[in-house]
Formats: C-alpha cells, structure tokens, sequence
C-alpha cells in the first residue's frame, strides 16, 4: 500500500510518502504558488526551469516556490484556503512529487477549528478524492483520503519515534497537548489516552504571520526601512540568523526572540482558557511546525510543570504524522 502524508501550509508544503512497512520518503517546499505568467523571465527570456508547472482550471501555475519570486500577487491567507486555487496548485504538485500514477492512501489535515466542522471535512475528501489531471500528460488517482486534526500528525510522529522509551508510555497513557504554530493560525489538539477532549482543543489566528510583522515593525525602527514579510520568512526557512538591509547585514536574533515574547503569548491566551474551562492538567505539551521554537518560551510558561518535547525536524512532523496514521 502506497500512502502519502500531505501537509498543505500558508508557508511550507510538506509531504511523507512511502510503502507501509518501510520509512517514508520526506520533502519540503515553500508553499508559494501561482500563474506561471508571475514568475519572472530569465536574462535569457526563458521560463525558470527550477519550477514544478501544474494545470489549474487549464492555466499553467507553478507551485512550491518562494511566495517573493511570483510579482504581483497575493498569497491566500483566510480561512478558507483548502477551497483556493493555490492549495490545489500545491495538492498537485505534491501528487506530482511522489512520481506515482496511483495514491492508495493520502491523510491530510484541517485546522482544529475547521476539522470540527464535519461538511468541511467531507468536502475536503470529495475534493482530493479521485482522478486528478495535473498537467496535459500526467494523471494521478488517489483511491481514498483521511482527514485528522492538524496538530495530531505530530503525536503521531512522536509516539512512533520513541517506540520503547520512557516517553512513549506518557504519550499513550497521559495528557498531551500537541500546538502546532503556523504561518497562519496556531492549532492545539489535548490528547488523553490518545483520544482528542475538542473542549480544550482549538485555533488561534496570531501565528507566524504575525510574528513576522512585527520583526519587521522592529527592524524598521532601528534601521530605517524593513525588509518584508516574505524575506524574513526565507530567511528563517533557509536557517539564517541575519540578512541584507540598505546594504548591511543586519542580525534578526533579538527582534525575533522580542517578537516572540509578545506575539507567542497572545496567541496562546485562549489555550490557556480553554485548559483551565476543561480542568486539564498537562503531563506533555509537544511543539511542532515551523514556528515551534517561536512558541517554545510562551509554552514553558503557560504549563511550567509539564514535560515540554519540540518535534525532530518540526516542519516536517505532521506530514510523517499523517503517513504513519495510514
């Protein structure tokens, strides 16, 4: 059986895919996407040839690039993403990946606000359920699909890693909340015994975003000029600690250890209620996503008492999450 674990994000897409029974294959991407006709022209004339191209509504898009490269256009950032042009650019480009004609099964996820709302969740299946044309030559069919909360890719990832460690027998036998902070929303799912308790589970919309706005909001004030949402985020995804502004290198470190302190707590302010609404007492609190770092410092004081794990390589631990769920 052929499974394939998508994660579909404002900033990344991520995907897991494999045979069961052996260990996935894994890939990340930037999560930019839109007409082919966007992408700038090389000093040659040429199309860049470094692009995934994909067929949406017969127009050429590319997909999996870095949201600056496309000029003029604006990245899709609401609630209703998974019915956008953009994500089905990016579902399709992560078909297109596995270099499979037949998908046995793909598991996916929803914002835990969204996967409580059953409609969502049956047309999400119904959407990437079946025969897809991803471009003139290429046809990939997916048999069937599962949808899960976000945030629960990442439990499962935990808890088949530490198969026979101390850590394992907490996750399976305790309370875990799992908080994944996106570039949009940040998703928390409370896990007991590995059943989900919806009441303290749910979405914040001051995620990653946000935060950096607010380093650039900082870095302006210091330096005179910003350099963007979109750059910064490159900049984090590619691991740097610094860029160039008005031709000096500037370290973002403080500003992003600043924003955090402000952005993170807010956006965990609801959490916090809905814990104490609940009377949920936390034995782990797992951290995953690309802004789990961000977040670290927020978590530790909203649960001092509780064991605090960030997931191994957290961008990619929904998508490995979601594969072991086949």
């Amino acid at each position: 059986m052929f499974a394939l674990g998508l994660d579909i994000g404002y900033s990344n897409l991520k995907l897991a895919f494999g045979e069961k029974g052996s260990s996935p294959q894994t890939l990340a991407l930037p999560a930019g996407a839109g007409p082919l006709e966007l992408l700038p022209q090389r000093l040659n004339g040429g199309v860049a040839q470094d692009v995934i191209q994909v067929t949406v509504n017969d127009q050429k898009w590319v997909a999996g690039v870095e949201p600056e490269r496309l000029q003029g256009w604006d990245r899709e950032l609401h609630l209703d993403y998974p019915n956008s042009h953009s994500y089905r650019a990016l579902f399709y480009a992560g078909l297109l990946l596995t270099e499979r004609e037949r998908i046995d099964v793909l598991i996916t996820g929803l914002p835990v606000n969204q996967y409580f709302d059953a409609e969502r969740r049956k047309t999400l299946i119904e959407r990437l359920k079946g025969e897809h044309a991803i471009t003139p030559k290429r046809t990939v069919t997916v048999e069937s699909v599962i949808v899960i909360p976000q945030p629960a890719g990442a439990y499962m990832d935990v808890v088949n890693s530490q198969a026979g460690e101390p850590l394992l027998e907490i996750l399976q036998e305790g309370r875990t909340i799992v908080i994944d902070p996106g570039f949009f929303s940040v998703d928390w799912v409370a896990l007991e015994q590995g059943e989900i308790r919806d009441k303290s589970s749910g979405t914040s919309l001051k995620a990653m975003s946000m935060l950096l706005e607010e380093i650039n909001r900082l870095i302006q004030e210091d330096h005179g000029a910003c350099p963007g949402v979109d750059k910064l985020e490159k900049a984090i995804r590619a691991g740097k600690r610094e860029l160039i502004l008005l031709g000096q290198s500037v370290p973002f470190q403080e500003y992003f250890d600043q924003a955090s302190r402000k952005v993170a707590a807010n956006a965990l302010i609801p959490m916090r209620r809905s814990m104490r609404e609940d009377g949920v007492q936390t034995d782990i609190v797992l951290l995953a996503g690309g802004g789990a770092e961000a977040y670290r410092s927020a978590a530790q004081e909203i649960f001092p008492n509780s064991h605090l794990v960030v997931s191994d390589d957290a961008v990619l631990a929904n998508a490995r999450g979601f594969w072991h769920c086949a």
